[in-house]
Parts: C-alpha cells; structure tokens; sequence
C-alpha cells in the first residue's frame, strides 16, 4: 500500500488530501497538524487515515508533501535530514517560496532524498481543513522546481493529483519567486493597505465600512487570508517584494501627478492600458 504523509492540514494540505482520495481511495494517507480540530474533521470524513506527529509518521511514508507555511516546511526539511526515511521516497513541497525552500533543501538531496520542490498556483481567503476543496487546483498552474519528466517518482507524484487536472510547469526557484511577487505577493501586499488605510479612514464611523461595495470587498477579498501564512510568505521573499512595491509605488505617484494636474487624457490613457491588459487575462483562460 502507498502511503502519503500530507504535513499542514489547512487549506493546501486538505485539498490535496481530498484530490488524492478522489481517485485514489486505496491509498493510505497520514495527516500532520498540531491542530486538532483540523485533523479530526479530516479524519471523520474519510479524508485521512491517520493522523500522526511528524517524526513518527515520516520513517512511515513512500510521498511527503509538506504543506504548511514556508517557515515550517524549512524547519521540517532540517528534520527530515536527522528522521530515518525510506530508501525511494519523494518530498515536495507546496510553499509560496522556492528559493529559501531549495537553499534549505540542498543538505536533503546532496544525501540522496528525492527531493522536489512546488507550488500549486490556487488558494483562497478561507483557511482551514474545512475550507479546502476538491476543485481548488481544477486547471491551475502547479509549479515544479528541481525536477523534469524524467523523474518516474515526479510523475507517480502527478499521477496522485490527477483528478485535480493540473497544468504542471518546470521553473527555476529564481524565476518562480519573482514572479510569484509581482502576480501574488504584491498584490496581497496591496489589498492589506487598502483595508487598513479605509479602516483608519472610517474608524469614527465603523458602520461606513459596511456600505462597501462589490468593488471593495473583490480588490481587498485576499487581505482576509491567514496572516500567519502570509508573514511566513513575506519573510521568506522579502527583497523581491520590496523591488516590486517600489515599481509600483512610482506607478501611484505617476498616477497622483496627472490627478493633481487634472490631466484627464493621461488619466484615461492609464485606465486603458489596465483595462486592456486584465481582459487579456480572461482572454488566456
């Protein structure tokens, strides 16, 4: 029997577990989760078989996905470097990082351990184990760092989440941290300061923010994802959001200049362009 240890039983890690379970019913699946509200739903409803701490389960597991925040999946990489494993097993990740992630994995691998690191392009502004679902990955982007198609475990491992109908990409740890700040991180960045720029605004008439309409609650509907998370995400890949919240920074004051100006045609010509470019969006789906 295959066993698959799943550590972090939130909203990624849950996920996954159902996706596994979906097609894959025989396959046993260990959760991880210091929180045990978490793991006992999962556990009720069939989603996990097990659930155990994490030195005990690793010596136990033929795939370990590690799908807690960035900070904790590197201090379990350190671990998993002192934990007896099985001589094939695969490791992979599921961190809104890479670089960090595969600096702290080189000791791992230099031993022999198949290891690869990802990220699943989805999520939401819930958490939890309640909050995931079968059709969270449906067609997204899943990132894949340090492997090919040559990998026969990477493929068994792709195999397992088939069900979700991944678009699978190789990419550099370099090349998926800058991107993933100018298309995730930044943009979390920014939801963040408008709701707590608005919430300073209207903190002596609390009951304006309820007014908000569809337009506020969908720009800022990320600024409600778990902050510990999100810290762990930030801490990991701070230079390049930095480099990113000073381009658009400019792109403001660019934006603040023709307002005080009143000039209406740069104003416009603004408008366009983003109109232009998040239609193309939709357009690629």
């Amino acid at each position: 029997m295959t066993t698959v240890l799943i550590s972090g039983l939130g909203l990624i890690g849950s996920s996954i577990a159902r996706v596994i379970k979906q097609e894959n019913s025989e396959i046993e699946i260990i959760g991880s989760d210091p929180d045990d509200e978490s793991a006992q739903f999962l556990l009720d409803h069939h989603l996990i078989d097990d659930r155990q701490v994490f030195t005990n389960a690793v010596p136990l597991a033929d795939f370990i996905i590690l799908a807690g925040p960035v900070s904790v999946i590197i201090r379990q990489i350190n671990e998993l470097i002192t934990l007896p494993l099985k001589p094939d097993v695969f490791v992979t990740d599921v961190g809104s990082t890479k670089k960090a992630i595969m600096d702290a994995a080189k000791p791992l691998i230099s031993e022999g351990v198949n290891f690869v690191g990802g990220h699943p392009m989805a999520g939401s502004d819930k958490s939890g184990s309640r909050s995931g679902k079968l059709d969270l990955f449906d067609q997204a982007v899943y990132f894949v760092v340090g492997g090919t198609t040559a990998n026969p475990k990477l493929v068994q491992f792709q195999n397992l989440l088939s069900a979700a109908h991944l678009r699978w990409q190789v990419i550099s740890a370099s090349l998926h941290d800058q991107l993933v700040s100018e298309i995730s991180h930044v943009p979390h960045v920014i939801a963040v300061t408008l709701v707590n720029t608005i919430a300073d605004s209207l903190s002596r008439n609390p009951d304006a923010l309820k007014a908000a309409a569809g337009g506020f609650r969908d720009t800022t509907r990320i600024a409600a994802s778990d902050p510990t998370m999100w810290t762990a995400i930030m801490m990991s890949n701070a230079e390049l959001i930095n480099h990113e919240l000073s381009k658009f920074q400019q792109h403001l004051s660019q934006f603040q200049t023709a307002l005080e100006a009143r000039d209406e045609e740069e104003i416009k010509n603004i408008f366009k362009n983003a109109q232009s470019v998040r239609k193309s969006l939709d357009e690629r789906k």
